[in-house]
């Protein structure tokens, strides 16, 4: 199951969302794997791979927990640009929370969706900072 791109496209349909950050290369600044383009403004947006897959499957029937890290990234140079990353990241969240139309999957129905956090996320110095918001998608295998 594919939950990069369904994840992705909700993020970029979101406004809340996009109008806190600056356009690139036609669209915005959400990525899918790492290492993010050095060229992207911040803030970034990065959906990780499956951190881990729960599973509550039954006898006949496929019920997989992925969860991935949605985590959001900016410079720590000015009050607003700390608050774009935070006011981006609570977007995520109620975006996501208890809102299991917010995605569609192939293949699969989605169940529900919780969120966790936003988080502070690790980062390498103190010009940058992150937030990270968990999404446990719980799936039904459709048939």
């Amino acid at each position: 199951m594919d939950l990069a791109a369904p994840i992705r496209a909700a993020l970029l349909a979101d406004s809340a969302i996009t109008s806190k950050m600056q356009a690139y290369l036609g669209s915005f600044p959400i990525f899918t794997r790492r290492p993010v383009p050095t060229a992207a403004p911040y803030p970034v947006v990065v959906v990780s791979p499956d951190v881990t897959v729960a599973q509550s499957d039954g006898v006949s029937d496929q019920r997989p927990a992925p969860i991935r890290d949605v985590a959001i990234y900016g410079r720590n140079d000015t009050p607003a640009s700390y608050r774009d990353v935070e006011a981006i990241a609570y977007a995520v969240r109620a975006l996501f929370h208890r809102r299991r139309g917010a995605i569609i999957v192939p293949g699969w129905g989605v169940v529900d969706i919780t969120a966790a956090g936003p988080r502070a996320a690790p980062v390498d110095d103190e010009q940058t900072v992150g937030r990270v918001v968990e999404l446990t998608v719980q799936l039904a295998r459709k048939d």
